[in-house]
This record gives C-alpha cells, sequence and structure tokens, in this order.
C-alpha cells in the first residue's frame, strides 16, 4: 500500500498485523477523485484508522491536520510510523481509544471525516448517528463512509450525496 497523490505520492504505509483490512489503492484513489476540492486546508478526522492511510493521503493533498482514532495498540503503532516514515511533525495527533467515546467527547468540528469500521457489525451506523448527535461535523463538512457493500443506510437517505461500490467495498459520502 502506498500514498497515490500529493506531496507523498509513491511512499509505501505499513501495514498493521491482526485483523484489519485496508483501504485498497483503487478504492482509496476513487475517493479522493470525488473529494480533491474538499481536502486542502482541512482539518480530518480519520476513525477505525488502520494504518492511517486516508488520513495519510489528506496529509499529502494538503490537509491542515488530522487526527488519527484507532484502539488497536498495532494500528497506533503502523499510523506513528507511517506518520515518522513521511516526516509529518505538525498536524497529525495520534489517539488510541475507542471511536465512540472520542466522537462523544469531541470538542473539535471537522471538514472532513473518513470512517472505515470493520464490516457487518453496524459500526457505520452508530458512528455516523454519533458524528451527527455531537456536531464534530464542520457546516460545509463531509463524511466518507467505508462498508460492505450490503450495508444499509437509510437511516441518513436524507445527508447521503453519493454511493458507489468497488467489489465487496462501498463508499458513501454524506454531508
Amino acid at each position: 500500500m502506498h500514498i497515490i497523490a500529493g506531496l507523498f505520492k509513491g511512499h509505501t504505509l505499513e501495514t498493521p498485523r491482526g485483523n484489519v483490512r485496508p483501504t485498497m489503492d483503487k478504492v482509496r484513489e476513487a475517493i479522493f477523485a470525488m473529494i480533491r476540492d474538499e481536502v486542502s486546508d482541512s482539518k480530518i478526522l480519520d476513525l477505525y484508522a488502520g494504518s492511517g492511510s486516508l488520513g495519510l493521503e489528506a496529509m499529502s493533498e494538503g490537509a491542515k491536520s488530522c487526527d488519527f482514532v484507532d484502539n488497536s495498540f498495532h494500528s497506533i503503532q503502523s499510523i506513528k510510523k507511517n506518520i515518522e516514515k513521511l516526516g509529518i511533525s505538525e498536524g497529525v495527533n495520534v489517539h488510541k481509544c475507542s471511536v465512540l467515546s472520542y466522537v462523544k467527547d469531541c470538542a473539535t468540528k471537522y471538514d472532513l471525516i473518513f470512517i472505515d469500521p470493520p464490516y457487518k457489525k453496524e459500526l457505520g451506523v452508530k458512528t455516523v448517528h454519533e458524528i451527527f448527535t455531537h456536531k464534530i461535523l464542520s457546516i460545509n463538512g463531509l463524511i466518507i463512509l467505508e462498508s460492505g457493500k450490503d450495508e444499509d443506510f437509510k437511516l441518513f437517505e436524507d445527508r447521503i450525496m453519493k454511493t458507489k461500490i468497488y467489489g465487496d467495498t462501498k463508499v458513501t459520502i454524506l454531508h
């Protein structure tokens, strides 16, 4: 897995050990093709961050800052190594905790929020619900939700801007 565009294009990223499903390069490329105009100077939140590839891709493309959240020790270690490998020292924070507790206690408003939870556990619906409940998405912000292709987000139908399916993966963009 590597950074696909921007300042760090071509840099290889470390993937955490364990039960992690990294976002495939082609899916990440498609996501950033849809949101590229929104990335520059934005505040990013990368939830269920894994290797940090989505947040790091955003930093490569000019995001102002990124908070990475994951509760896995191996994921946190990989994120920190990837940040160090890319030489990013400002604007990044790594949080080892439950995503839902982070969102509930968060006082920051984010411009782009990436959500890539384990599939088939309905964590996507719970996480989006908490984001809207605790109002951590900025006024013109976007949520980019990666899920299994069969997962249902009808609860947020009025907020869905776009849905695309790539193999077993569904990308949903909400506002």
